[in-house]
């Protein structure tokens, strides 16, 4: 956290090699982010250019961070919303009929190991049956990997909040994974 601190204040205060940096170092996760949000990826990149365009203008007028990577989320979330708000052409998480994850960024982190086709389809069964609120909240988590409290800065609620949703969301997942394996084992048993 100190180091990105000194970073930020380094950005802050004009030093456009840091603000390079920043830029490379966090552009890949910003735009895997922000595709969960939005189908049109020129309106994507869009949104990244004018969220980093608007950083280098507004740099010595920023608060502190010692949380870049959140910060970006953060930032990035805000713009999409106030997109969507102007704009009638991009898919937002919350349409009923649009998932916010895409099956293989989270099967991806969630299964390291050599599973079989099978597994990593009942898995995406199951995070496919989550809100998008929760799906979101274990993308943070996992492909992410945000402690809680930077969580709750990207999401704008409180530390409890996030655990309470992480932890009603996991128990959730286990519940219904088990249910499809229940449900798997019987129909086995059963030919």
């Amino acid at each position: 956290m100190e180091k990105d601190l000194l970073l930020w204040q380094k950005f802050k205060n004009g030093d456009r090699a840091v603000f390079e940096w920043i830029i490379r170092e966090h552009y890949r996760t910003l735009f895997d982010y922000g595709k969960k949000f939005l189908s049109d990826r020129d309106a994507l990149t869009d949104c990244i250019h004018d969220l980093f365009t608007s950083l280098w203008e507004r740099h010595s007028f920023l608060g502190s961070t010692d949380q870049i990577k959140p910060y970006l989320l953060k930032s990035l979330r805000n713009r999409i919303i106030k997109e969507k708000q102007r704009s009638n052409h991009f898919i937002f998480m919350e349409q009923e009929d649009e998932l916010f994850l895409n099956e293989e960024d989270i099967e991806s982190k969630i299964i390291t190991s050599e599973y079989t086709e099978e597994k990593k389809k009942q898995i995406g069964y199951v995070l496919h049956t989550l809100t998008p609120r929760q799906q979101e909240i274990i993308y943070l988590k996992f492909y992410e990997n945000l402690t809680n409290d930077q969580i709750a800065t990207v999401l704008a609620i409180s530390r409890p909040a996030v655990a309470n949703l992480l932890h009603a969301t996991l128990r959730l997942f286990r519940e219904k994974w088990e249910t499809l394996l229940h449900t798997v084992v019987l129909f086995i048993a059963s030919c």
